[in-house]
């Protein structure tokens, strides 16, 4: 991390499937959307970080496959402007650190983040632009 990749993620990444923790892309210059194929890393357990980029589009329903992730998932100070996928909480053992904060995120936060039962800390929304109640599923 903390160079100067300002290229896009190559969606070949995603078939390092039985990669368990540290995924770390933060603190560079990447522009370009998360590719989908990163959901194959299902066996992602902690350490998804690919904050303080210039990362834009939507974070990709595919993630959501990452099922046994437990701590930091952190997408964090980037341009992700659209909608926070439904599948993300399938994140259900996630327990801490989970960051969203910090990007352009406008919509309505989903019913199913609920299923992230198992959180007791750092669940992080600020810096948005959601206008939305909170669900109180949540």
């Amino acid at each position: 991390y903390s160079n100067k990749i300002s290229s896009s993620i190559p969606t070949q990444l995603g078939q390092m499937s039985a990669m368990t923790s540290k995924f770390l892309l933060q603190d560079n210059s990447i522009t370009s959307s998360l590719p989908t194929q990163l959901g194959q890393m299902s066996a992602v357990t902690s350490k998804f970080y690919v904050h303080i980029n210039k990362i834009s589009s939507s974070i990709p329903t595919q993630l959501g496959q990452m099922v046994k992730m437990t701590e930091s998932f952190s997408p964090v100070s980037n341009s992700i402007s659209s909608s926070i996928p439904t599948q993300l909480g399938q994140m259900s053992e996630m327990i801490t650190y989970f960051h969203l904060n910090s990007n352009s995120i406008s919509s309505s936060l989903p019913t199913q983040l609920g299923q992230m039962s198992a959180m007791t800390s750092k669940f992080l929304l600020q810096d948005n632009s959601i206008t939305s109640s909170l669900p109180t599923q949540l």
